[in-house]
């Protein structure tokens, strides 16, 4: 409200996606490894599931894709798609990776994860599935999910209430500043 009445702070599209690229680097680099411990330490797995080095970097893609995905839904017509711009090629930048060929996963990432997800547009749900299918987490569980190619709902709602800790909140940052060019 009151920064209603004495306007809010502007915000560039560049500074804006500086501090949410290095937010999602140090959510993840804090928080993957909470959640291997978790679903290592699940007992609904009949084997503990088996997490390799660059499995970080890629648990970061995926929080990344999903919050890329709310700001979509979130941000303005046009800011969304130069924030999405902005932070994948500062995201590339940070790992040493293509911007393009990073674009082009994260698309796909996206893609799967409205996929896996349907009907359901909750973003924490689809970064769930996605941890399970990206990790191939199917394998180890018992044999009735694992035929189904289904993430035990057991798990999946713990996951769930760990991953909502990754999704940043743009509508907050959408209230609070003004993102200007």
């Amino acid at each position: 409200m009151i920064t209603t009445l004495f306007g809010r702070k502007k915000l560039t599209e560049d500074k804006l996606a500086n501090i949410f690229v290095n937010a999602v680097l140090e959510l993840t680099d804090q928080g993957y490894p909470m959640i291997v411990a978790e679903l290592q330490e699940s007992p609904e797995f009949e084997r503990m599931p088996a997490f390799g080095p660059g499995d970080d970097e890629l648990f970061a893609q995926i929080v990344l894709a999903g919050n890329l995905i709310e700001a979509k839904r979130i941000l303005p017509a046009g800011t969304d798609r130069r924030m999405f711009s902005l932070s994948i090629s500062k995201f590339a930048q940070a790992f040493g990776l293509n911007t393009s060929d990073l674009e082009v996963d994260v698309l796909a990432m996206q893609h799967e994860m409205e996929r896996l997800n349907f009907p359901s547009k909750n973003t924490v749900y689809a970064m769930s599935k996605m941890v399970f299918a990206k990790f191939d987490l199917f394998r180890d569980q018992k044999e009735y999910f694992r035929d189904q190619r289904a993430p035990d709902p057991i798990v999946l709602k713990r996951l769930n209430g760990l991953m909502g800790y990754f999704l940043w909140n743009w509508a907050e940052v959408n209230e609070e500043y003004r993102i200007v060019n």
